[in-house]
């Protein structure tokens, strides 16, 4: 067996507990435990097993037993708790993952006494550090250094023990509760509470979180919903079996601060599955142009061109904008500045390949709070010398919101490699940068409270995207970012977020960030249960944009009831049909909005597309020259004008404008456009030419010429050429 074959047993015995099949999965977990090696493992199937056939025997041939329902609730539990004892014994058995290097730094927290345990605790405290000796700067690093070892020792023994014990709980709440110890640390050690309840089941983990999620400390009190949230997702198979659990989570939403808060932290994870995208984009430098269907004929003339696309892919710009995050403060990113200032991640590529660095071998490390004062960084700086004041720069970055904790390690530690002349000149910039930064998120934080939640949340959040993504041994750890969070079917997630105004929020969420797919799923969800205009509106748009454009038509029809927004609902209606293929019912719709907009180009424009696409081409021609005559200087609408021309016979009319089109930058169709002309007219020493420079300026794309010559090969039939002509003209450009 290897580790992918045990998370899939493991999976099946859930799904058996889940189903009732309690008999099934006692079966699937004893066979489960002939791999772990112990007796003790295998010795509880006995004492389940036995507990077990009591109770079915009880219920089954006595009088039912009151507590019936409460035995066989434990037995799931206990079935569960015992395979994760497995799983975790053959994990150590077959030396899966490396947690031997961590293994041997854990401590026996079981022997410390209550004494003993508080001067441990003392041991973290800022007095720890102060005596009139810790003058002495290395000294003093040398103190701080022994901390750290310490915290990391402390850090290794909670994430990997299975279930806390008194012991283990005990030092925990002391650490959080001592004013005197680095929030830092706290910061650290709730993050080996959240990743070893992430490894291993553990209720008592769980309340351990549920106690920090009002802390007051807000470093602390974040870490921890964030923790919980995480853990929410991975355990959510199981968690309908614990009922005291179930019923932390039902007071949740009677703290509406509360539930706001892990709301933020919903939100903030699902923009991390945008990282990937943005990654790339940045890296690639360009963002990338989504290609369009098009018909040949839209191309051969680039009507889009002539369009303004906004008006069939604009959101109504009536929609309240239910988001409006923090003002932009990232001008140095301009290009990325919305996507930073909404939370997105817009720094993984450029600090990927910064993870190399000893201090990351430490896994500890990528879960610690930047501090400028980490001993870590003194070998980044010393070669700096005295022209930078390296302590307001790292005073600042520890302020700074944009980047995350690992990023800023990183960015320190790769300071010793740059030139002496561009790092002098790269941090002044910088520490002038986050002077202006920093005062304008302190005036912010100022203003908003939750600001600052927000920015902690996707500063945290990022680093555990780093972590899950980047550390080394991430094997060892399930990927929670791989986790769909789909409120409307977890039975978790809805307990917290399962109401109208949460559920419209994460809509619009959704639908802001163009994932129509989910945002679907939610406005159904409140279509059922409040009919609206606004609802409608927007589902039309959310299957228009997935393109399925007879569910938008269905949609938007049922808005036009409300008679309102008309003029929106009718461009959206004529786009839908002419996409299905109905130009004349789009053409209906558009001879409303004419009437409204009687001089708008767009309007006009598209108007004559459509009349072109039913080969109204006299009727086309009418709204093209419209078009003309309000814009004499759109070249963009001359080469319909001359299509409809040249299929009218109107040859020397075609010629004419095309050349216009063509004075800036002709394109292929161009060339063969003109070609129809002049062999129309009977210019042939222009039509070789024409034919032969198309097939150029398309680099030499022969199924294209031939197919594009093929389809307009009736219009010169009209013309009055043969069709034998017309083949052996396609051959003799391209042979000859």
């Amino acid at each position: 067996m290897n580790y992918s074959e045990l998370r899939s047993n493991y999976e099946n015995i859930l799904d058996a507990i889940n189903s009732d099949r309690l008999q099934e999965a006692l079966e699937m977990a004893l066979k489960l435990s002939a791999s772990s090696g112990t007796s003790d493992v295998q010795n509880r199937y006995s004492t389940i097993a036995n507990t077990y056939k009591s109770m079915l025997k009880f219920s089954i041939e006595q009088a039912p037993d009151p507590q019936r329902d409460i035995i066989y609730n434990k037995l799931q539990q206990s079935i569960l708790e015992w395979t994760d004892d497995i799983k975790d014994q053959w994990i150590r058995n077959n030396q899966v993952f490396e947690r031997n290097i961590f293994q041997h730094r854990t401590l026996d927290l079981n022997s410390f006494s209550s004494k003993e345990i508080d001067q441990y605790v003392t041991e973290f405290s800022y007095e720890s550090e102060g005596n009139e000796d810790m003058n002495k700067k290395e000294e003093a690093g040398n103190r701080q250094n022994t901390q750290l070892i310490k915290v990391n020792n402390l850090f290794y023994t909670f994430w990997l023990k299975n279930i806390y014990g008194d012991a283990e709980k005990q030092i925990f709440t002391e650490l959080i509760k001592n004013n005197d110890v680095r929030w830092q640390f706290k910061a650290l050690i709730v993050s080996a509470l959240s990743l070893s309840l992430m490894r291993h089941f553990d209720r008592g983990k769980f309340f351990l979180l549920f106690d920090l999620i009002d802390d007051e400390l807000i470093e602390i009190r974040q870490r921890s919903i964030v923790g919980l949230f995480l853990c929410l997702l991975i355990y959510e198979k199981r968690l309908g079996l614990y009922s005291d659990i179930i019923v932390r989570l039902k007071s949740i939403p009677d703290n509406t601060k509360l539930q706001e808060s892990f709301l933020a932290v919903l939100l903030q994870f699902i923009r991390s599955s945008e990282t990937e995208k943005i990654t790339k984009t940045i890296q690639e430098e360009i963002v990338p142009e989504v290609m369009k269907i098009k018909s040949d004929l839209e191309e051969k003339l680039n009507l889009d061109d002539l369009l303004n696309k906004d008006s069939f892919e604009d959101k109504n710009p009536e929609w309240k904008n239910f988001f409006k995050d923090a003002p932009d403060v990232y001008q140095k990113l301009e290009q990325f500045s919305r996507l930073q200032t909404e939370g997105s991640d817009v720094f993984m590529g450029a600090f990927s390949m910064l993870k190399h660095f000893v201090f990351f071998k430490e896994m500890a490390n990528w879960f610690l709070p930047f501090s400028g004062n980490h001993p870590d960084l003194a070998n980044s700086f010393k070669n700096i010398g005295n022209d930078i004041d390296i302590n307001a720069f790292t005073e600042g970055l520890e302020k700074s919101t944009i980047l995350c904790n690992s990023d800023k390690y990183s960015f320190c530690f790769n300071i010793q490699f740059m030139p002496d002349q561009q790092r002098k000149t790269m941090l002044e910039l910088f520490n002038m940068e986050l002077k202006t930064m920093n005062e304008l998120q302190e005036d912010e934080f100022n203003l908003n409270s939750e600001s600052r939640n927000k920015v902690i949340n996707t500063q945290y959040i990022q680093d555990l995207y780093r972590f899950f993504k980047l550390y080394p041994q991430r094997k060892e750890f399930e990927d929670v970012f791989s986790k769909e969070t789909n409120v409307l079917c977890s039975n978790v997630l809805n307990i917290i977020f399962k109401e109208n105004k949460i559920v419209r929020n994460l809509a619009e969420f959704y639908f802001a960030k163009d994932q129509y797919n989910e945002a679907l799923k939610l406005f159904d969800w409140l279509l059922e249960r409040e009919r609206s205009f606004e609802l409608l509106e927007k589902m039309g748009f959310c299957y228009q944009k997935l393109g399925d454009f007879d569910k938008a038509i269905e949609l938007y029809q049922q808005a036009e009831l409300y008679d309102r927004n008309k003029l929106w609902l009718y461009k959206k209606l004529g786009f839908c049909y002419r996409k299905t293929g109905n130009s004349p019912k789009a053409i209906e719709y558009y001879d409303q909005i004419i009437k409204s907009e009687p001089n708008d180009l767009n309007n006009l424009a598209y108007l004559g597309h459509l009349h072109m696409d039913t080969e109204e081409f006299e009727k086309a021609l009418e709204f093209y020259y419209k078009v003309e005559y309000e814009d004499p200087k759109n070249i963009k609408v001359f080469r319909p004008i001359a299509w409809c021309s040249f299929v009218m016979g109107k040859y020397d009319t075609a010629i004419r404008y095309l050349k216009k089109a063509m004075e800036k930058k002709p394109v292929k169709s161009d060339y063969l456009n003109i070609g129809h002309c002049y062999w129309a007219t009977g210019k042939m020493e222009m039509v070789l030419d024409s034919y032969r420079k198309a097939v150029e300026v398309s680099g030499k794309d022969i199924k294209w010429f031939r197919r594009a010559f093929e389809q307009d090969s009736k219009y010169l039939k009209l013309a009055g050429i043969e069709s034998l002509d017309i083949a052996l003209m396609i051959d003799y450009v391209l042979i000859v």
